[in-house]
């Protein structure tokens, strides 16, 4: 007994690796002797990013870089701050041989705390959760058609990955800037804050780039805003606040691209450096993006899903769960808000006000009548100074959350991201800061797993179906929701046969049988 089997090629999708890595942060500072001496630590903070990353042997290898940043008062009332960069090189096995790899790191900040040893001395430690990510594709032979041994096939029309391609491009976008009208010399950074959207012709969701084909090459194009708060030069004065927006444009060769494959772009900021210009009052903006592409062309093609033979047994193997539609993108918005004060007075000037550490979740009510929820965290953080003239830091999480009509299975292992597009403040008579952050989500929905394809269709003829000698048909009452391919199969018979037996609806069935 033989068949003959006609295939399709296909790519599959899996996860080589989804781990979760921890690496310790700390640091012993003693001040240099230009800084003067420690009253007060104002804010703490690690601001971790990812240098590089690649593939080889079978092990991920990345370069996540630190930077601990400590801002404190003086004994003088002046703002000062120190910061010390450490760069950690971590590394994970794969699953598999890993073609293909797409490969994704996110931070986060876990802990951070400070103790202040003497006037001089500042002791840090900390903890950067990576969590590391790494797509793969193995190939498949999906069968579309089969023929001999009494082979009975049920087949789908349906969408299924013929090729993927994945890139990840470094690019630095280098920007003179002019300081406003009126604002002092910069001198030390104190925080900067950077965001990427697609602009204008992307959207403004956190990360999304927009693309568009010039010549049979990929161009990928999107916005950086960046926020700054600096100390002017010489250490005197308030901090002062800068933003600006840096456009960026960059052309990717990817071999085999072309406009036949749908695909997606993401920008992560990598890194941004800001330095005056000496002696031109500019300054010169650094600003390091990482572009990950993914692009996958879909054909269609009628694939078997289920198969049995009249004849023998049928051993199938499957893809089951590979070959899954695309995730649907919901974009969403939400806000948080949070009152910030100070309980060594009342708020006389806010010279920023920010936020970080934002986390998101999703979950599914408890009860049929509940909704899927989208929900999360953030941390408002505020500097400014006081009715006395002291310099004051405050800071309070804030929680948010938005609705979304979507099933529990779609909202089952669903991927959330989110940013902050937009923060504002208003200050009260009383010296409460009311802040207010307006905040972009993206919720992929879990795609659903699809049919089981079948790869492979192998008889058995040592174990043949049994024959009824003694009857020509078979009468079969169908059991509700019992379908034609299901009678057929179970009577070993043809689903054509009792077609072509039986009046469409009826529930008593003919069921001729092969003697």
């Amino acid at each position: 007994m033989e068949i003959r089997l006609t295939k399709e090629q296909a790519v599959c999708v899996y996860d080589a690796l989804d781990c979760e890595l921890t690496q310790a942060a700390e640091h012993d500072f003693i001040l240099p002797d230009y800084c003067p001496d420690i009253f007060r630590v104002l804010k703490c903070t690690l601001l971790p990013d990812i240098t590089s990353s690649g593939i080889n042997g079978g092990r991920l290898t990345f370069d996540l870089g630190v930077t601990v940043r400590v801002i404190y008062r003086s004994e003088e009332g002046g703002i000062c701050c120190v910061e010390h960069s450490e760069t950690f090189t971590r590394s994970a096995e794969l699953t598999g041989d890993a073609d293909a790899p797409f490969v994704r790191i996110t931070t986060a900040v876990q802990s951070v705390g400070c103790r202040v040893v003497d006037k001089r001395r500042i002791e840090v430690k900390g903890s950067v959760s990576c969590r590391a990510k790494v797509e793969a594709e193995r190939s498949c032979e999906l069968v579309s058609s089969a023929a001999g041994c009494g082979i009975q096939l049920r087949r789908q029309n349906m969408l299924y990955p013929a090729k993927r391609l994945t890139a990840a491009k470094r690019i630095t976008v280098i920007e003179e800037l002019e300081l406003a009208e009126g604002k002092p010399p910069f001198g030390t950074m104190l925080r900067c804050g950077v965001s990427v959207s697609g602009g204008a012709e992307g959207g403004s969701q956190a990360g999304g780039v927009s693309t568009r084909f010039l010549q049979g090459k990929l161009v990928t194009k999107g916005e950086a805003a960046v926020q700054l708060l600096y100390l002017p030069k010489g250490g005197s004065g308030q901090p002062e606040t800068m933003r600006f927006v840096i456009p960026f444009s960059q052309i990717i060769d990817i071999a085999g691209l072309d406009e036949g494959f749908d695909v997606t772009a993401e920008a992560e900021p990598s890194g941004c450096i800001v330095t005056p210009k000496p002696d031109s009052g500019l300054l010169e903006c650094e600003l390091v993006l990482t572009v990950n592409i993914r692009a996958v062309k879909y054909k269609s093609a009628e694939l078997v899903t289920d198969a049995y033979s009249t004849r023998c047994e049928l051993t199938c193997e499957r893809a089951e769960g590979l070959l899954k539609a695309p995730g649907k993108n919901l974009p969403l918005n939400s806000s948080a808000t949070a009152a910030l004060g100070s309980p060594d007075g009342s708020v006389s000037q806010v010279y920023d006000v920010w936020c970080e550490n934002i986390s998101v979740f999703s979950r599914y009510g408890e009860s049929e009548e509940d909704e899927g929820l989208v929900y999360g965290k953030l941390t408002f953080c505020m500097l400014g100074r006081l009715t006395d003239g002291t310099t004051c830091y405050s800071e309070r999480e804030a929680t948010f959350e938005q609705a979304v009509h979507l099933t529990a299975e779609e909202l089952d292992g669903a991927q959330t991201a989110a940013a902050v597009k937009g923060c504002s403040y208003t200050l009260g008579d009383d010296g409460t800061v009311r802040a207010k952050a307006e905040i972009g989500i993206v919720l992929t929905a879990k795609s659903p797993e699809g049919a089981a394809l079948i790869t492979s269709i192998v008889p058995d003829p040592e174990r043949p179906k049994p024959r009824c000698g003694k009857c020509a048909v078979r009468i079969c009452y169908s059991e509700s929701g019992e379908s034609l391919w299901d009678i057929a199969k179970k009577y070993s018979a043809e689903a054509e046969a009792i077609s072509d037996e039986n009046p469409e609806g009826s529930r008593v069935l003919i069921i001729p049988m092969k003697k």
